[in-house]
């Protein structure tokens, strides 16, 4: 897994980097950047491993969002709080789904296929993709399968952005960033 594969992202077009907050449950492993879910207990939770897209069903109350903090993988990360790794209840601060919240990511998976990266173009802005992580756990990003409502966690594609994060519908340059709302989980119904 790689740290910061999603972050938030303000534009002209909106967006807000706000952030709620959970507690660590134990041995959970995640990075600053990839997603999360919060249990019924107000618990962050990892969600499931390589390959698998993120699921309504993986938010058991329905609220979800991107780590804006954690434990790391690999290199562990430092709690402010404590001046030491972080540990079961350390409080976790995280982007949430829904709320006006944007992401970008530069990972843009070909259809079915976690290993190829996609180059985004502007037939892509409006279109809902399904977030899912690489093979070998290695990035986070969207996939070019549509994601559908109430299974998968699906993310509206607002904006393309070229590698200097110009909108490519202005600078006419190559697609590099995938900007994007992600639905809370429980309304689905609203793509």
């Amino acid at each position: 897994m790689a740290a910061r594969d999603i972050m938030p992202w303000i534009s002209p077009l909106g967006g807000t980097t706000e952030a709620q907050w959970g507690t660590m449950a134990a041995s959970e492993v995640f990075d600053v950047g990839e997603p999360i879910g919060v249990d019924t207990n107000g618990t962050i939770i990892e969600p499931p491993g390589a390959t698998t897209s993120v699921v309504v069903a993986d938010f058991t109350n329905g609220l979800g969002g991107i780590a804006a903090a954690g434990p790391g993988t690999g290199t562990l990360n430092i709690d402010p709080a404590t001046g030491s790794t972080y540990a079961t209840s350390a409080r976790i601060p995280f982007w949430p789904f829904g709320y006006g919240t944007k992401f970008i990511t530069k990972n843009f998976f070909a259809t079915g296929d976690t290993t190829t990266l996609a180059t985004p173009d502007q037939a892509n802005v409006g279109v809902h993709y399904k977030m899912n992580q690489a093979v070998l756990n290695t990035a986070w990003g969207l996939e070019e399968t549509a994601g559908l409502p109430g299974v998968d966690l699906v993310c509206l594609v607002t904006e393309v952005l070229d590698a200097d994060k110009a909108p490519i519908r202005i600078s006419g340059g190559t697609g590099v960033y995938l900007v994007f709302e992600v639905d809370k989980p429980t309304l689905a119904e609203n793509n």
